[in-house]
């Protein structure tokens, strides 16, 4: 990698992202009938892992000489731009919980189906991630959202998701015609994916009718949550997975991991009533 490319923000962020995986991201959006809403971000990265990137941020410096804060106020506001058009900023804050350093930010939105959302981190200053040799988020990524009546009268929210870094994963930890990680190789895996967790819920504003997610919380639904702590601490957990020979094994293997809540149909559904 050259001097001029890791003076880049995005690809600072990054590097810090392979030197250590340990980035917390959840993502709450609540969606009103008429396709208007809000997005809660909240994103947490180790102190250690963000000492990392500022480092090696220093090192370089910003357009301004400064060294780059991947959790500052304006970094928040820029993240909106990427999260889709007609989304603002309304409130951001620091977070600091334990051991780790990040930024509450909370969106409003005038349109969902202009919502460009991910599998990745929603991190400010930082539009895609790698972690593990496995990225998230950008284009690739990105899945797409749509808002329609029903004859019925009620509202139906339809995420159509992308095969991204999520699934990525599977098929790094997984069996399969390609075999499976061993030895170094996944003790390498095990290290650069400790930490990583992800999430996204969605919350209509109404009364649920119905979705096809089968992890619903009251009003919440859950379109995925993974946290990989658990599973790579789980050797029986990987075995299962490592030792999937079809889709269907793997469907089963997922679906009893630890810390796993992944939706595999292309489509999620969400019929609610305001």
């Amino acid at each position: 990698m050259s001097f001029r490319r890791l003076a880049r923000p995005s690809l600072v962020f990054a590097s810090a992202a392979i030197l250590s995986g340990c980035v917390h991201s959840t993502m709450l959006l609540t969606i009103n009938a008429d396709g208007t809403g809000t997005i809660e971000n909240r994103t947490l990265m180790t102190s250690a892992a963000l000492a990392q990137m500022r480092q090696l941020s220093a090192l370089v410096g910003g357009a301004d000489g400064r060294p780059f804060d991947p959790f500052s106020e304006q970094q928040a506001r820029e993240l909106a731009g990427r999260l889709g058009e007609g989304v603002a900023l309304v409130s951001t804050r620091p977070l600091s919980t334990g051991d780790a350093e990040g930024r509450e930010a909370i969106y409003a939105f005038t349109d969902v189906g202009k919502l460009r959302l991910s599998e990745g981190p929603a991190a400010p200053g930082n539009p895609s991630v790698r972690a593990g040799g496995v990225n998230f988020g950008g284009e690739a990524g990105a899945m797409s959202l749509s808002l329609t009546r029903t004859p019925a009268g009620t509202s139906l929210l339809t995420l159509r998701l992308a095969r991204s870094g999520l699934a990525e994963i599977v098929d790094r930890v997984g069996g399969g015609s390609r075999g499976s990680p061993q030895g170094s190789e996944l003790a390498l895996l095990r290290q650069m994916l400790a930490g990583l967790h992800v999430a996204l819920r969605v919350q209509p504003s109404g009364r649920l009718v119905r979705t096809s997610s089968p992890y619903v919380d009251s009003q919440t639904v859950t379109i995925f949550d993974v946290d990989l702590d658990p599973l790579l601490a789980d050797p029986a957990a990987l075995a299962r997975l490592q030792n999937a020979r079809t889709p269907a094994d793997a469907v089963d293997a997922l679906n009893a991991a630890p810390g796993i809540k992944l939706n595999l149909d292309p489509e999620v559904t969400i019929e609610f009533m305001d």
